[in-house]
């Protein structure tokens, strides 16, 4: 029985999960729309939940920049199970990020790295495991979304709104359980000109809302958020149900973010 190519495989996979990425990007992505209160930001303390995107936005983005880096790790089921348990540095300031797990990948400004010997082999040269991509090469993009998780300012798309908060602990620490739904007709409207593809392609599978949890600590800082993308056909390709889970942790603290050496390194044809 033919089992296929396993380079084939190997590409469909990562490109099914940076598609998966990308529209799980769009439950987390974009700039929120300036709501009908806005001036009136709230003053309460970080015992105190939020009532308005805005204001979690606001307190969340200015303590984030001032820890400048955070170390994240995805889990997640469908086609973002492809990139298996995957952590990740982040150096916030100079927006570079360096991942292990299923597959390392390291991105800078340049472009993005990433290590795998049957990508290697399509590309020519075994001997060179890493393989890099130009910045504005569509994979790298796609799964450059993962970067996005450092910006809260582009986790929460226009048409946002909290319909609940709660105090829980969440790996030991206090937190509060924030539950954010979108509508999906507003985010479209006051999304950039790169996300409407992904916005599309959610609309066309009949989605009107999207719902994720978002969990931020006595800080203000995220500790982990739950975000579920459904089953999509984007440019004929069939994307399953994806889930994806995020955990923030180590904020503040020093990150390696190191670029492969040139001697293992070869482009993507």
């Amino acid at each position: 029985m033919q089992r296929g190519n396993p380079v084939r495989r190997t590409t469909v996979a990562l490109s099914a999960a940076a598609l998966a990425i990308t529209l799980g990007a769009c439950s987390q992505g974009g700039t929120p729309a300036s709501p009908g209160n806005a001036g009136q930001e709230q003053t309460e303390s970080s015992s105190s939940p939020f009532k308005d995107i805005s204001s979690l936005i606001s307190s969340a983005k200015s303590n984030m920049d001032a820890k400048k880096t955070v170390t994240v790790s995805f889990e997640g089921t469908g086609a973002v199970q492809a990139l298996g348990s995957t952590k990740c540095q982040l150096d916030i300031a100079q927006t570079e990020m360096a991942c292990t797990g299923a597959t390392e990948m390291v991105f800078t400004k340049d472009g993005m790295y990433i290590k795998s010997p049957e990508l290697a082999q399509l590309s020519g040269d075994p001997s060179k495991p890493w393989l890099k991509m130009a910045a504005n090469d569509s994979m790298a993009q796609q799964l450059g979304q993962l970067g996005k998780i450092n910006d809260f300012e582009s986790m929460l798309p226009p048409g946002s709104k909290i319909t609940s908060s709660a105090k829980e602990q969440v790996d030991g620490q206090e937190a509060t359980r924030y539950e954010i739904v979108t509508d999906l007709k507003e985010a479209a409207a006051g999304a950039k000109p790169e996300e409407k593809p992904a916005f599309q392609a959610l609309a066309d599978a009949g989605v009107t809302e999207l719902k994720q949890t978002v969990w931020v600590d006595a800080e203000g800082l995220p500790l982990k958020t739950d975000s579920t993308t459904p089953a999509l056909t984007v440019a004929g390709q069939q994307i399953p149900e994806s889930t994806m889970t995020v955990h923030y942790s180590d904020w503040g603290k020093p990150v390696q973010i190191t670029v492969p050496p040139a001697d293992q390194v070869q482009e993507k044809r």
